[in-house]
């Protein structure tokens, strides 16, 4: 949880204000749900059992007071289960985030991925400093980045949702914020065809010297 923390924190001191006003419910759940299964949905701040949690409504609460647009949350604990929502739906809307609607989910699949390639090097299926290049011959990557470079963002691959630079420039790549995203949004992207745009730009350092949040290994962990 300390790392999806510390990841969360990098992605929204990174990314536009645009973007940081849209639904946030994939954070809010991470943060605040200990666990989440399918539901009937309600649209009062109430589970399907009835009973009134004021502490998760004020904390989802506090998500919109501090900018955001909206927020839709589901918990399910020892007590029970509960479903919320505040904010609003979308700009310029009045009707709140629908408990039961579908959200991007981003980052958050980063670590499902981590945890599937750990139990394949525990299982003795990959190795985990073994060369990338040995399971995915087809990208022809550098021989010096390891299973482990991706899973820690050391690989120096450039990352293909854009770069951003010591001196603050942002070095654009595929949309994933801003009016260009949400214009393109249900575009979808094929894993090989975001790896091989990144491929096609320079690596940021040697593999292993640094470090850098890149979405591209993580979609190259995923292949």
């Amino acid at each position: 949880m300390r790392e999806l923390l510390r990841t969360a924190e990098n992605d929204r001191a990174r990314t536009p204000q645009v973007f940081r006003r849209v639904t946030v419910a994939a954070l809010a759940a991470a943060l605040l749900a200990a666990a989440a299964t399918p539901a009937l949905a309600t649209t009062d701040g109430k589970a399907a059992a009835g009973h009134d949690r004021p502490e998760l409504q004020k904390a989802i609460q506090a998500f919109v007071d501090a900018g955001f647009l909206g927020v839709q949350m589901r918990v399910n604990d020892e007590r029970g289960e509960w479903v919320g929502s505040v904010g609003r739906r979308k700009l310029g809307a009045s009707a709140k985030p629908p408990t039961n609607g579908r959200f991007r989910l981003g980052s958050s699949t980063k670590p499902f991925i981590a945890t599937v390639v750990l139990q394949l090097v525990a299982h003795g299926k990959i190795g985990l400093d073994a060369p990338v290049a040995d399971y995915l011959p087809a990208f022809e990557l550098d021989r010096r980045i390891t299973v482990r470079m991706l899973l820690q963002h050391t690989s120096g691959l450039y990352a293909y949702t854009g770069e951003f630079r010591p001196d603050g420039s942002v070095e654009p790549g595929i949309p994933a914020a801003g009016r260009e995203w949400v214009d393109n949004r249900f575009k979808t992207y094929q894993p090989e065809e975001l790896v091989r745009f990144a491929l096609s730009r320079p690596a940021r350092f040697e593999p292993g010297t640094s470090w850098s949040y890149s979405n591209t290994n993580y979609t190259l962990a995923s292949c």
